[in-house]
């Protein structure tokens, strides 16, 4: 399944659907805005922000009994949680001691490390699937580009070195490509990096593509963009040759 933000009228609505956009449920519907909704490895929960306490504030929600809990509340932002993969920890940023880092959370809210250090903008974290790596944006290089660093802390490292300005990183489920939006001549585009080689392929012709994500396959690449004026889901394939637009109009 999937999970995306929709605006009806005034409202947010956080909705999960089928892989093709169909049986689309609505999960949350607040008045404020709601972003990065992010399952839960076992597709029982949704990590996401919401915006109702007038800040960034991360829950974690049932997909069961819609129960759900405030697992980082802190002062100044907390944003962009990602699982990881025995699903029992989150990474998450926050402003609580300086500019964005990543710290890492338990999904109840306890145990909270902090990951990354220095007054960088740190963000948009994602673990590796072995669970050992967390990929991240930052602009401690002076423009934005993606990093790893080993779960238990560490020097940071460059992943990607083509452009001036790659984010949004996902990794794929074998751990062997890296996805994320790169910016050229004011193109923002899904492009391809395998991590082995370093080799790259912009996969997308539109301009306005954001937040990738991997297909559990690993065969497809899905991404939100826009296509006459209003925002779409697509799919696309790891050789750039089949693109889809979901069904769900609106989206």
């Amino acid at each position: 399944r999937i999970a995306y933000v929709q605006k009806r009228g005034n409202k947010f609505e956080l909705r999960v659907a089928d892989a093709d956009g169909q049986n689309g449920q609505t999960v949350v519907r607040s008045n404020e805005p709601l972003i990065s909704p992010a399952f839960s490895p076992d597709g029982g929960r949704l990590a996401y922000v919401s915006f109702e306490d007038k800040k960034p504030v991360v829950y974690v929600q049932s997909l069961r009994d819609g129960s759900r809990r405030p697992v980082a509340a802190f002062k100044g932002s907390n944003s962009a949680p990602a699982w990881a993969p025995d699903g029992k920890r989150l990474a998450v940023v926050l402003t609580r001691d300086e500019a964005s880092q990543i710290y890492l959370i338990n999904d109840d809210g306890s145990g909270l490390t902090r990951l990354t250090q220095g007054g960088n903008l740190d963000t948009e974290p994602v673990f590796s699937p072995d669970g050992q790596t967390v990929y991240f944006t930052s602009d401690r290089g002076g423009s934005p580009q993606i990093y790893r660093i080993p779960v238990g802390g560490g020097e940071p490292k460059r992943v990607t070195f083509s452009g001036s300005y790659n984010v949004s990183p996902a990794i794929s489920p074998d751990g062997r490509h890296l996805a994320y939006i790169s910016r050229e001549g004011g193109r923002f585009r899904v492009t391809l990096q395998e991590l082995a080689s370093g080799q790259t392929r912009v996969l997308t012709d539109s301009a306005r593509d954001e937040s990738p994500s991997f297909a559990p396959n690993g065969q497809a690449v899905l991404y939100a963009t826009v296509q006459g004026g209003r925002g779409v889901l697509g799919a696309v394939s790891l050789d750039g040759k089949t693109r889809a637009r979901l069904s769900e109009s609106g989206v």
